[in-house]
């Protein structure tokens, strides 16, 4: 009965907004109607986006961000989500503005790197924006990082600033006093959770002082000079610095707004929990909607309490999640339809999510995929951020296209050739003005990374006949049993739906008849029981024999993952050599 009143509520939405539906199902025939394929040299079969091309205007990103400012002055931009404390746009205009001054009149000169260690708090897009303004180049930081982790990044760069926050800077102050040079400022933002510490410069005397100091002198930088260094581990080996441009950053913006096909003139509310040191957070959230006047409610952790504040006291358009936002919305009892009535999409993102998953939200909150989209990001840090979206059909688990501007091919690893048939797996290489100009002083990686002009993401994927690619897994995490390729993805996919099974992850552990074989690392809901024979039996019979959980089952409190949501699989398989 419940599944017919529903079916009949959502009957009555398409009726009240049928006009709007019809165009966005004409809209999404039309972009169906340009996908298509080209044959490139040496047979290459190159994947054009079907959602056409963008004109990338001639400019630096500070020029780009602010240039709609004038229309929205005192619209709220940044609003803190645990104190309340907002800046209008045309005040984080003038406080972008006023940081870049100060920070010249340090002495700081172009293309210094400054070291930005903040969570989600207002000043951190202002930090950011601040710092590209006044010709200096950001690297951002994970704010749980160590003290070495940090000096590393400091003296690996060079770098001559660092800008935190009062709650975490002992261990940026400690770092950047081993390895900054002599005199070298560190900003810290006042943010109430510890006292500013002895030695550092209040990030509010920027502001203040920056009232009275002359404008930032004109510099020579050009759109394709470095706009910013955050870090990758790439496909392979350690992290490094990813040389993203003006002009890669303001590509891929403009390419994200054209392939979600979705209204920009909408005020959008947004709650920001991903982390903005994050490519995702920074460029495809931050940057795609500030152009856009978007209202951006910023959380500097994520707890189930504050972000549940955030959805009951805002009416929230956008949800932008990586898969365990995604698992949380489905799961939690805390939240209900009234929360998500406003949301217009919800974009996933940062690693693959199985189309159960996204059912079970959308039927939670009665959602419709009509007037609340889902959208499916994929990409890296190496393109800017977005490399694919899906947001033509209900392939909820597609990543979907290349977007805008983009081009893709799918090669085998092993024979380097193109994959010519739907179904089959290879690497993702990609295409366009959104790739990165390379690794920060490191043309080996580099090298490895590129292949006549495409970028190879180490990422393994699949089309079907309408070319919608599916990520399958990444190439150094697929487990290999008998010979047979098994993506991990597609068994926590299948483990999430257990009725006791919150998070899953699963890794390949060595077996010396196989090879390899699954082994399966499981989180249960709270108050919720269950035995390892208990999951492997609800695996068999669901995936072939050999995908099967014959490696063993291990019940731990949290899957380990990065900023980004992607699992730590190295984490998980460290663990099981130290059993």
């Amino acid at each position: 009965m419940e599944s017919i009143i529903r079916g009949c509520q959502r009957m009555g939405l398409v009726l009240k907004t049928g006009t709007r539906i019809m165009n966005v199902t004409v809209r999404q025939a039309s972009v169906a109607a340009k996908w298509k394929t080209m044959e490139g040299l040496n047979g290459a079969k190159i994947f054009t986006s079907p959602y056409g091309d963008v004109d990338i205007p001639s400019t630096t990103m500070p020029e780009f961000i602010w240039q709609n400012v004038n229309k929205w002055p005192t619209r709220v931009a940044l609003e803190c989500g645990v104190t309340g404390r907002k800046l209008t746009y045309a005040e984080a205009r003038d406080s972008a503005n006023y940081v870049a001054r100060s920070l010249r009149n340090m002495g700081l000169q172009d293309g210094d790197i400054v070291v930005i260690i903040l969570p989600n708090l207002p000043e951190s897009p202002i930090a950011l924006l601040g710092t590209m303004e006044a010709g200096l180049i950001p690297t951002s930081v994970n704010p749980i990082e160590t003290v070495d982790e940090i000096a590393r990044r400091i003296q690996l760069l060079g770098a001559k600033a660092v800008i935190t926050s009062s709650g975490i800077a002992p261990n940026a102050v400690a770092a950047g006093n081993a390895t900054l040079p002599h005199n070298s400022p560190i900003i810290v933002v006042e943010d109430g959770v510890r006292p500013l510490p002895d030695g550092t410069i209040p990030f509010k005397d920027l502001l203040t002082r920056g009232k009275t100091l002359p404008d930032v002198p004109k510099n020579n930088r050009t759109p394709d000079d470095i706009c910013v260094l955050p870090y990758s581990s790439g496909t392979t080996g350690l992290p490094k610095g990813v040389m993203l441009s003006h002009r890669n950053l303001i590509s891929n913006i403009l390419m994200n707004n054209q392939s979600t096909m979705m209204d920009n003139d909408i005020h959008d509310v947004i709650p920001v929990v991903l982390p903005l040191f994050h490519i995702y957070g920074m460029n495809n959230i931050l940057h795609t909607k500030m152009i856009h006047g978007a209202h951006f409610i910023t959380l500097p952790v994520f707890t189930a309490e504050n972000y549940i504040n955030v959805l009951t006291k805002h009416p929230c358009t956008l949800i932008f999640c990586v898969p365990p936002i995604l698992l949380f919305l489905g799961g939690t009892q805390l939240l209900q339809k009234e929360h998500l009535k406003n949301v217009r999409a919800i974009v996933n993102g940062a690693a693959a999510v199985g189309g159960t998953d996204v059912a079970r939200v959308y039927d939670k909150f009665a959602l419709d995929n009509e007037s609340a989209k889902f959208i499916q990001g994929y990409g890296l840090t190496e393109c800017a951020g977005a490399g694919f979206l899906q947001a033509i059909n209900n392939q909820f688990a597609s990543i979907g296209h290349p977007c805008a501007s983009a081009e893709a091919r799918l090669v085998d690893s092993i024979t380097g050739e193109d994959i010519q048939t739907p179904g089959q797996t290879g690497e993702i290489w990609i295409r366009g003005p959104h790739v990165m100009k390379g690794y920060y002083e490191n043309e080996k990686a580099t090298n490895e990374t590129f292949h006549d002009g495409w970028l190879k993401t180490g990422d393994i994927a699949y089309y079907n006949d309408e070319f919608a690619f599916y990520i399958t897994d990444r190439l150094k995490e697929l487990i290999k049993v008998k010979g047979f390729q098994v993506p991990p993805a597609e068994l926590e996919a299948i483990l999430r739906t257990h009725p006791a099974i919150s998070d899953a992850a699963v890794i390949g552990t060595p077996d010396p008849r196989c090879g390899e074989v699954p082994k399966a690392f499981i989180v249960l809901k709270k108050g919720h029981t269950a035995t390892a024979e208990e999951v492997q039996n609800f695996i068999r019979g669901k995936v072939a024999e050999y995908k099967q959980i014959t490696g063993g089952v291990v019940f731990i409190d949290e899957i380990p993952r990065n900023a980004g949501g992607k699992i730590l699989r190295m984490n998980l398989k460290n663990f099981c050599r130290g059993q």
